[in-house]
């Protein structure tokens, strides 16, 4: 596209230099036919071609109405005949006679005034040689020629380069990918540091080497979350079957088998909690969200409330609710993974309260969100803990020893759940005074 573009303006430029000789030629050609005719007109003529004011480039030829030369004054004019054959062929005034590939006139043709010199009719042609412009027009043709033939070269030298590149920057790609996937496994910490200079193969280097740093990255987690499962399902595993181990290495009392029996309950909830919470967060997001529906976010909250009051009020916390700012507000969801992020946030607050502690769980609206708030007079979280309570597995190492303190999951669950829903949780907490967390999420009205 650029050749073309090249060879367009050097087209262009060589014919406008020639329509601008042409030009010029054709103001010289007017005045001379001027300056002729106004010797006749002042019967001067005579002095005229005493003095030799005639143009010596030019030529001069008179002609009368059946185009026979009269006259003829010229230096190097040795085609008149040639020219005079042509005039009853011309259509215009001004135009150009070719006597032989190499040799070009231009001709402006007049009549003449009435005078005592030349019969009426008679006309006047003065003539200019412009073979130069012929042979320039030729030595533009092989400037040109040349010109694009330098310029087909060098294009092709380019691609030929490029492509040179191209094929390098593939193969050192291959060999870096027989590197990455390692003798027996891949070894996802292999960088690509070469560059090209070329801004697509450049581009394509940076993209890879955040591919596999996202690789990197998820299998990183993998082995931190598929540790951790195991670390936390063997816990109670392992209590259970000690317990049992215990209970039959001697007989037991029918109250003594009941009590160790609750404790194995215990930890069966507690292992079913685990693998729920595992199971949700690794559902296929197209399955929760399939089960969308406008979700009254006060009911639900209403219903969680009504149940966590219970437990509550076994651990001596006042737990209060008032959904009414937010009563006739709908949010698009699946219902039953609202309340359990709902729930969880509740029962973290009862959890982990100071005893006579309190609850406090209302609703806020704005123009586009529906807010839940759960304020508590808990032990708070640290300041530097804050940031990292969404993090899977995550415990503060204060509450480890707290009750049943949990794996870590409760809170990345909540994450997990709001961010399918287009939402987000917020978490304020001071050490020692409490905690707030606003769960927030797009307002859904009928008809949009």
């Amino acid at each position: 596209m650029a050749v073309v573009a090249i060879v367009v303006i050097l087209l262009l430029f060589n014919y406008t230099i020639q329509r601008l000789i042409i030009h010029e030629i054709d103001k010289e050609l007017a005045s001379e036919v001027k300056n002729f005719n106004s010797f006749l007109e002042n019967k001067e003529f005579d002095s005229l071609i005493e003095a030799g004011e005639l143009k010596k480039d030019l030529s001069f030829l008179v002609v009368d109405k059946d185009n026979n030369g009269i006259y003829m004054e010229s230096f190097s004019l040795e085609d008149s005949a040639l020219i005079i054959e042509k005039i009853s062929d011309a259509e215009k005034n001004v135009f150009d006679v070719v006597i032989s590939p190499n040799k070009r006139y231009h001709l402006m043709m007049s009549e003449i005034p009435e005078n005592i010199i030349f019969d009426r009719g008679s006309r006047l042609l003065v003539v200019k040689d412009i073979s130069y412009i012929s042979n320039t027009k030729y030595f533009s043709s092989y400037i040109l020629a040349i010109t694009m033939l330098v310029l087909i070269a060098f294009f092709v030298a380019m691609i030929n380069f490029t492509m040179e590149k191209i094929f390098n920057a593939i193969r050192e790609l291959d060999d870096f990918g027989v590197a990455l996937q390692g003798e027996r496994v891949p070894d996802l910490s292999l960088r690509f540091n070469k560059r090209y200079g070329n801004n697509e193969i450049d581009t394509l280097i940076n993209t890879l080497n955040h591919s596999v740093e996202a690789m990197e990255d998820s299998f990183k987690k993998m082995e931190e979350f598929s540790s951790n499962v195991s670390h936390e399902l063997k816990t109670p595993m392992t209590s259970m079957k000690s317990m049992i181990e215990i209970e039959l290495s001697k007989d037991r009392t029918k109250e003594e088998y009941q009590e160790t029996l609750v404790r194995v309950l215990e930890e069966m909830d507690w292992l079913i909690g685990i693998t729920r919470d595992l199971l949700t967060l690794t559902k296929n997001p197209k399955e929760i969200k399939a089960s969308f529906e406008p979700v009254n976010l006060s009911v639900a909250g209403g219903e969680i409330c009504d149940i966590m009051e219970i437990i509550a009020i076994d651990e001596e916390i006042d737990l209060k609710w008032d959904f009414s700012a937010i009563e006739d507000e709908l949010v698009m969801g699946d219902s039953s993974s609202l309340k359990q992020a709902i729930m969880n946030l509740v029962n973290n607050s009862v959890k982990y309260n100071k005893k006579n502690g309190s609850i406090w769980v209302y609703g806020e609206k704005t123009e586009k969100l529906v807010k839940i708030v759960i304020e508590d007079s808990g032990i708070g979280i640290k300041k530097e803990n804050i940031s990292r309570l969404t993090e899977r597995f995550f415990r503060e190492d204060s509450v480890r020893t707290v009750k049943k303190s949990g794996v870590g999951l409760g809170l990345s669950l909540v994450k997990h759940i709001l961010n399918l829903h287009g939402g987000k949780l917020e978490i304020y907490s001071e050490e020692g005074v409490g905690s707030i967390f606003k769960i927030s999420l797009p307002r859904y009205s009928e008809g949009g």
